[in-house]
């Protein structure tokens, strides 16, 4: 059972922010997305991105997994990878991003509460895909519907400045329309949809900024994801 709320402790961080050169690299790599240029930038990108990423998972699951007795897995295959699995085409992502999950589910087979850096800011959100074979029906059904429930789930979230997008893929919500504003009625087209993304982007400034306390704005995002977590997932 997942719980209603979450117990919040006084928080007990190891990680201080993204370096200004995380970002960078990951600006270079967005500018030519190939290869050469992640094992160019590869020293950087470890000690500046994959290595602070490491200790914001790992304080997440300190401050919030273990405190709540949450049943996701905080350790094992976690992360995403910066070069795409392209059959040798040599492409390169230039964000990196997490998610727990529980098992016996991959973090590709469940609902994802995910984490994201980018060269230009840090991304909450909530996603459900076709991946998650079991999963993703009855969870796009629940949105569908039960407009009742689902409606005033993702308006709260809209109202916070969350984004909804949905895509007839399951990859990526770039290039599909978002919807930003409160719903009086369930999106058309959602009901095809093998993608479904609830997210929200602060800026690099704004991650910056918050150097650690990018830890405690994560799980002030989690609490707010949540109600929509649990609904979808089905508890």
């Amino acid at each position: 059972m997942l719980p209603d709320s979450f117990v919040r402790p006084p928080l007990d961080l190891t990680f201080e922010g993204f370096p200004p050169e995380g970002y960078d690299a990951l600006a270079a790599l967005r500018a030519d997305p190939h290869i050469g240029t992640y094992q160019t930038l590869k020293p950087v990108l470890d000690r500046a991105v994959t290595a602070p990423f490491k200790r914001y998972r790992d304080d997440l699951a300190v401050n919030w997994v273990l405190p709540n007795g949450l049943p996701f897995e905080t350790e094992r295959n976690v992360f995403s990878r910066i070069l795409k699995n392209d059959f040798g085409r040599g492409g390169s992502h230039s964000h990196l991003w997490m998610s727990f999950y529980r098992p016996p589910r991959k973090r590709l087979s469940d609902v994802q509460l995910s984490h994201a850096v980018y060269a230009d800011g840090f991304r909450w959100g909530l996603y459900v895909g076709s991946y998650a074979a079991d999963l993703f029906g009855p969870a796009r059904s629940r949105l569908v519907d039960q407009p009742a429930e689902s409606l005033p789930l993702l308006n709260e979230l809209l109202g916070r400045g969350y984004r909804l997008a949905f895509a007839p893929h399951v990859t990526k919500p770039e290039g599909h329309p978002e919807v930003t504003e409160p719903l009086d009625a369930v999106p058309e087209g959602l009901s095809r949809a093998k993608g479904i993304w609830v997210m929200r982007k602060i800026s690099r400034a704004q991650a910056e900024a918050l150097g650690g306390g990018l830890v405690g704005a994560a799980i002030d995002a989690q609490e707010e994801l949540w109600p929509l977590y649990r609904f979808l997932v089905g508890e």
